[in-house]
């Protein structure tokens, strides 16, 4: 049980950082959520999708040294009917491959994070509330440069 709501917790997060937080944000009712969550987004992963999928990927390897690890000291300890409540739907010989895809399409969700994040980490980590006039036009100067950066780029790769 407490897997499943480890996991389950992890797919809300997963969502919410990938595509519900953007949704969220336009939606008027939900303005009060985010005065009280943003500081929280900030602490833990800095509002940062790449940075939540990445620390996802460290809590993962973690269990698994700490399983590793108590394996170790507690060989007597047969652990083995956990796992096989926790992937009790995949069959027996395929679960090291289930268990190798995950990490496989959390590498390709970090892959696809990076190609999609465009501004500094500091940038995004910013709280709303200090989000002041100064700070707005030089986020969009940044922003503005980016894109002439990337057209320029985009042209000389064409060109040669």
């Amino acid at each position: 049980m407490l897997w499943t709501v480890a996991a389950l917790l992890a797919l809300v997060l997963l969502w919410y950082a990938l595509s519900g937080r953007a949704w969220l944000k336009t939606k008027p009712w939900a303005q009060g959520f985010f005065a009280w969550i943003e500081p929280i987004e900030i602490a833990l992963y800095r509002k940062s999708e790449t940075l939540l999928i990445g620390r996802l990927l460290w809590f993962g390897g973690f269990v698994v040294t700490a399983y590793d690890a108590l394996a170790l000291f507690a060989s007597s300890l047969d652990l083995t009917p956990l796992t096989a409540r926790l992937l009790a739907n995949v069959p027996e010989d395929m679960r090291g491959l289930v268990l190798s895809a995950s990490f496989a399409l959390i590498g390709l969700a970090i892959s696809w994070l990076r190609k999609r994040v465009t501004k500094p980490l500091e940038i995004v980590a910013i709280a709303d509330k200090d989000v002041t006039p100064k700070v707005a036009e030089a986020i969009a100067m940044a922003d503005a440069t980016k894109d002439e950066a990337v057209a320029v780029v985009t042209e000389a790769k064409g060109v040669a």
